[in-house]
C-alpha cells in the first residue's frame, strides 16, 4: 500500500527505496512530483528520507502543516523508528550522542535479531539530521548494509527503513512493513535478497497505479536480463543469444518461481532478444513454465486497459518506460489537436483520448499496430466520440503530406498542439527500404516543428543505446526554444557505466 494514512492536513505515504523525496532536476521525478503526476496529489515537503530508504514518510497537504511540521521537529514531538541492516555487534543497546555539522542529536539503537551474516537493529529518533542513523550507525561501528559513503559493504540497495512514526495529532503509530529482503538477508540468503532487493523497490508500489512494472532491469542483476510483470504473468527478455530461453530458464528457475509467489504470478515466458534487426523476428527462441498463458488478456494503467500478448514473437504491445510519459501527455491533452506518430498500438492515443482531446491522429505503418490500437479504443469505450483517426502510412511520408498542406493553404491549415514522436531504432519499410532512427531524426524533428502550433508541445523518445545521445539533444536543442530530458519511469533506472534505456525529451515551441 502506498498511502499509509491520509487526512485534510497530513498524508503518510510507504516510500520505496530508489526514488528520493523530490526530483534532483526538471526531468526528474521525486516521489513528490509521483504523486502529483500519477496520484493528483499536491503535496508539502515536512520531512525526508534518503533516496535509498524505505518507509513512512510524513507530507503536509495544506502551506500551514508545513511550519507546524517544523514545530513538532523543533520540539521533538514526533517519534521516528527505523530498522536497518549491519554486520554483527555484541553490544544489545546504547545512544549515540556525537553532533553532526555542529548540531546535537541523539539516536538510540537496538539491536533487534542476529542472522547468519548481519543482525538487524533498530534505530529511534525525535527529529533527523542529514544522514543522522548511517553516520551514529557508522561511528558506533557498524555501517548500514549498502551504505558505501559511510564504509558500509556494497548490496543492492541502502538497508534502512522507516517502520513507524508517532506523529501528534494522528492516533496510534503508522506503519509500513519491514522489506522481506531483510528478513532474507538475515536468513543467510544473499543472493536471494540481492535481486529482491531491486523487486521491492517497484513492488508492489507501483501497484498503486497499475498491474504491469519492470521486476528486474537489464544489467541490474548478475545475469543479462530483464524480467516485467504483465497482469498475473512474468515476461523474461534474456540479452545474451549464446543462452537460449530453455537454458535460462532452467538456470532461473528457482527464482522465477521467487517471483510468481511475491507478485501473485501463474507462470510466464522467456524470450531471447534478437539484435539484428533484419531477422524476421524480434524474439526467435521463446520458452514458457506454469499454466497456459492466454494468447492476449488486458492489463491497466490508471483506469486505462490494454491488450497484451506475451506469447508472440514480437512485442507484448505496451512499452513499460513510457509510463510517466503517457501520463504527462494526458495532463495536457485536453481540447488539444494530437498527432501520436510511429503509434505502434497506440497507448498515448489512448491517454490523450480519454484526456478529451480534439482529435488524436494514430499514424503507423504496420496495419497490426493499428489493429490493435482501435481495439484498444473500443476497450476503453472511447471510439462513440468520433474523435480517435488511425492513419495506416509511413510516418515521414504522413509528415511530409502535411507539410504539403502547410505550403499550399497555410491559411487553411490547422497545426497540432500536441505531437509524440517515438520511432523504432530500425524497422523495415516495405520493398527494399529501411527506416534508420539516427540518419532520420533530423529530418523528423524539422517536420514535426513545422506542424505544431505557437504554443504546441513535442514528446521525442527513442530507445537507440549504441547511439551518442548528445546528438539527439542537440537536434531538439536547435529547433525547440526548450528542451527538457526526461528520467525514465522508477522502474527503469539509470545503470552506472552503461546508457540510459531510453531517451525522452519535452520539446516546447
Amino acid at each position: 500500500m502506498t498511502i499509509l494514512y491520509q487526512d485534510k492536513k497530513w498524508l503518510l505515504v510507504n516510500k520505496p527505496s530508489g526514488i528520493s523525496t523530490h526530483r534532483a532536476h526538471v526531468g526528474d521525478l521525486g516521489l513528490v512530483e509521483w504523486l502529483a503526476l500519477h496520484l493528483d496529489l499536491q503535496v508539502q515537503v515536512c520531512s525526508r528520507l534518503d533516496k535509498g530508504t524505505s518507509g513512512v514518510l510524513l507530507f503536509g497537504l495544506t502551506s500551514d502543516a508545513v511550519s507546524e511540521a517544523q514545530s513538532i521537529h523543533e520540539e521533538e514531538g514526533a517519534k521516528k523508528t527505523y530498522c536497518f541492516i549491519a554486520k554483527k555487534s555484541a553490544t544489545v543497546s546504547w545512544s549515540c550522542n556525537e553532533p553532526l555539522d555542529g548540531k546535537s542529536c541523539t539516536t538510540h539503537f537496538r539491536k533487534i535479531k542476529d542472522g547468519a551474516l548481519y543482525s538487524m537493529y533498530e534505530a529511534v529518533i525525535r527529529r533527523g539530521r542529514t544522514h543522522q542513523i548511517r553516520r551514529h550507525a557508522a561511528a558506533s561501528g557498524i555501517p548500514l548494509l549498502g551504505d558505501l559513503k559511510y564504509g558500509g559493504p556494497a548490496f543492492g540497495r541502502l538497508c534502512l527503513h522507516c517502520k513507524s512514526v508517532n506523529w501528534p495529532g494522528i492516533e496510534g503509530p503508522l506503519y509500513a512493513d519491514i522489506p522481506h529482503c531483510f528478513e532474507v538477508i538475515l536468513d543467510g540468503g544473499i543472493k536471494e535478497a540481492s535481486w529482491l532487493a531491486f523487486v521491492e523497490k517497484r513492488h508492489p508500489f507501483l501497484s498503486t497505479v497499475t498491474d504491469c512494472c519492470r521486476l528486474l532491469h537489464r544489467h541490474e542483476y548478475s545475469r543479462d536480463m530483464a524480467v516485467d510483470k504483465y497482469g498475473e504473468w512474468l515476461c523474461v527478455t534474456g540479452f545474451n543469444e549464446n543462452v537460449s530461453a530453455q537454458q535460462l530458464l532452467g538456470r532461473e528457475q528457482e527464482m522465477l518461481a521467487s517471483l510468481c509467489r511475491i507478485c501473485g504470478c501463474r507462470g510466464g515466458v522467456v524470450k531471447t532478444n534478437v539484435r539484428d534487426p533484419h531477422k524476421n523476428r524480434l524474439f526467435s527462441d521463446i520458452a514458457v513454465w506454469g499454466e497456459e498463458i492466454p494468447e492476449s488478456f488486458l492489463v491497466h494503467e490508471h483506469e486505462l486497459y490494454f491488450s497484451v500478448q506475451l506469447n508472440g514473437r514480437q512485442h507484448v504491445g505496451l512499452f513499460l518506460d513510457q509510463r510517466d510519459s503517457r501520463c504527462r501527455i494526458a495532463k495536457i491533452a485536453g481540447g488539444r489537436r494530437v498527432a501520436n506518430l510511429f503509434a505502434f498500438t497506440c497507448s498515448f492515443s489512448i491517454y490523450a483520448l480519454a484526456a478529451h482531446a480534439e482529435v488524436v491522429f494514430s499514424v503507423d505503418l504496420a496495419s497490426g499496430c493499428l489493429k490493435q490500437g482501435q481495439e484498444n479504443v473500443a476497450i476503453n469505450q472511447l471510439a462513440a466520440f468520433g474523435n480517435a483517426k488511425f492513419i495506416k502510412e509511413d510516418t515521414r511520408k504522413w509528415l511530409a503530406r502535411q507539410l504539403r498542406k502547410k505550403q499550399n493553404g497555410p491559411d487553411e491549415f490547422v497545426p497540432f498542439d500536441l505531437v509524440i514522436c517515438d520511432p523504432p531504432v530500425f524497422a523495415s519499410a516495405g520493398k527494399g527500404k529501411s527506416f534508420h532512427v539516427e540518419k532520420e531524426w533530423p529530418s523528423l524533428a524539422h517536420a514535426v516543428k513545422k506542424i505544431l502550433a505557437k504554443k504546441g508541445v513535442a514528446l521525442f523518445a527513442n530507445n537507440h543505446q549504441d547511439g551518442v545521445e548528445g546528438f539527439y539533444f542537440d537536434t531538439l536543442n536547435n529547433l525547440f526554444s526548450r528542451v527538457t530530458r526526461l528520467n525514465p519511469p522508477l522502474d527503469f533506472p539509470k545503470v552506472a557505466g552503461l546508457s540510459s534505456h531510453v531517451s525522452i525529451y519535452w520539446c516546447e515551441m
